[in-house]
């Protein structure tokens, strides 16, 4: 994914006069004759008596799609607060756990947001976060780190032909202590926030930030997130990684079923309300909504949004979770909608987008 930014660099000129606030629209609320999906979700599966929309899924679920998608393991798609399309590729089935790789990122922005809300971070503006920071690196903030800009020369490749830091991190050297591994680099730029530069290194140190925080105060992290979070959503079928320093792996690492997936998005969608209590605030999500400065308007906390360049038929109000191999959460708010593809997508100019909103046309909007 990041090896896009290059050609997003130039485009970023071009549409530099886009507004980021317009991709902001209200959210709708949930629907209270439907059940809130904290033990189950509410199906309302729509029968579509289409040829064309057939062919579309069976498509995307048999092998002749390879080339185009990759494999798609689940699809789940999420309407007005219910299932309304559910489909798997065997032997997966609605119960089974796959690997987040990064849309845990996006887990880390919910993460800190809360931290923010309970004063346990000061801000996303907040400095002098590292003791071992003691050069520039003491300027980067967190909310430079959120959006991939502490200028921390990390390398983010995936082959083992060059220098790979998340290849080291994850299963080399620093695999026992992530963020301890990633903090150790130096500043590549001579301030942090003047470059974007997509790094798992960055969540990774976040969340050790977090776990620090937390430790402070008393409190353990799993059972933080367990009772803040895991508990609070209904999710019951995911587990969460840590290293050996006991630090959520945060940047990769969250295996679970699509409906749990399904479930952190709809926290979004509801402006991070959930059955009448507050989860994190609405400001927070419209924060996230909101492109950062130099992101090339495309990333916020920890979530992408569509570069103007590269909508390919997505709802320019879309914003979404995203990891390697073609896994996302897509929040759609002008639909109402939630959805969830898995998958194993491992070439360069996939048609992952532009096969959802293929399939997503057949759902009216609400918006």
């Amino acid at each position: 994914m990041h090896k896009i930014i290059k050609l997003l660099t130039c485009l970023s000129f071009i549409f530099i006069w886009v507004n980021p606030s317009l991709a902001i629209i209200n959210q709708l609320p949930h629907n209270d004759a439907i059940e809130w999906p904290t033990n189950i979700w509410s199906q309302n599966l729509k029968l579509i008596d289409d040829k064309e929309f057939s062919s579309i899924i069976n498509y995307t679920f048999s092998d002749n799609s390879y080339n185009e998608l990759g494999r798609t393991n689940a699809l789940l798609i999420i309407q007005d607060g219910s299932i309304v399309f559910e489909k798997y590729n065997s032997p997966i089935t609605q119960d089974t756990k796959l690997v987040s790789y990064s849309m845990a990122k996006s887990y880390i922005g919910l993460l800190t947001g809360m931290m923010i809300e309970r004063g346990y971070i000061k801000s996303k503006d907040e400095t002098n976060l590292l003791p071992s920071w003691d050069d520039n690196r003491k300027n980067i903030s967190i909310g430079h780190m959120l959006n991939m800009q502490s200028g921390l020369d990390y390398v983010e490749e995936y082959e083992l032909s060059g220098r790979s830091d998340t290849l080291d991190m994850l299963f080399g050297q620093g695999r026992f202590d992530q963020a301890g591994f990633a903090s150790s680099m130096k500043l590549k730029t001579p301030l942090p926030g003047m470059k974007y530069n997509y790094s798992t290194g960055e969540t990774n140190i976040i969340s050790k930030i977090i776990k620090t925080r937390l430790e402070a105060q008393g409190i353990d992290y799993f059972d933080f997130i367990k009772s803040n979070l895991i508990e609070k959503i209904g999710i019951k079928n995911s587990i969460l990684e840590f290293d050996n320093s006991g630090t959520f792996i945060g940047g990769s690492s969250i295996f679970a079923n699509a409906r749990d997936y399904a479930r952190f998005g709809y926290l979004y969608l509801r402006d991070g309300l959930w059955d009448g209590e507050r989860i994190v605030s609405k400001e927070w999500i419209d924060d996230t909504r909101t492109p950062a400065k130099n992101s090339y308007q495309m990333y916020s906390n920890q979530f992408w949004m569509p570069h103007p360049a590269f909508i390919r038929g997505l709802p320019k109000d879309t914003y979404y979770a995203a990891g390697f191999g073609g896994q996302y959460i897509l929040i759609i708010p002008s639909k109402d909608m939630i959805v969830v593809r898995l998958g194993e997508t491992y070439m360069e100019k996939d048609k992952v987008f532009k096969n959802i909103s293929e399939i997503i046309s057949y759902f009216d909007d609400r918006i």
